[in-house]
């Protein structure tokens, strides 16, 4: 038996079918959004651990080939100044990698050195660049 449909229930099944179609759109770039958010939150990570690694490897390396020796005359600042200051030792270059990478997408790259170097003092020309050539190799950005 064969069922022929009038316009308006063919309207209403193309309506029906439209709004399916929304919605898994709707779906589809909710789960996209959720990702490219995990993604940075990923490539911010990467870039504190690789920090992290570095300063543990140079510094592995460099307590294997010399001792160091106490400045004499220098005044040592409180147990808890010192540890402070380790601690932002450590974490400098995974700090200044994270602020390129968020400067990066709404900067060029020239713009993002005068940020990084001249307007901010985050770190040198030369360590900029070996940042921003490592993020590079890395892949975190596309320039």
């Amino acid at each position: 038996m064969w069922f022929i449909l009038t316009k308006k229930q063919i309207r209403e099944e193309l309506r029906k079918a439209q709004e399916k179609v929304e919605e898994s759109l709707k779906k589809r770039d909710t789960k996209i959004e959720n990702l490219k958010d995990k993604l940075e939150n990923n490539s911010l990570k990467i870039a504190t651990l690789e920090g992290a690694y570095t300063v543990l490897s140079q510094k592995s390396h460099n307590s294997s080939t010399s001792v160091p020796v106490p400045k004499s005359g220098t005044k040592s600042g409180t147990g808890f100044e010192t540890k402070m200051m380790k601690i932002i030792k450590k974490s400098k270059r995974s700090i200044i990698i994270s602020e390129i990478l968020k400067l990066i997408d709404l900067y060029s790259v020239n713009e993002v050195f005068n940020i990084i170097v001249n307007e901010r003092n985050l770190c040198p020309k030369t360590y900029f660049y070996r940042y921003y050539n490592s993020i590079k190799s890395q892949h975190l950005i596309n320039n």
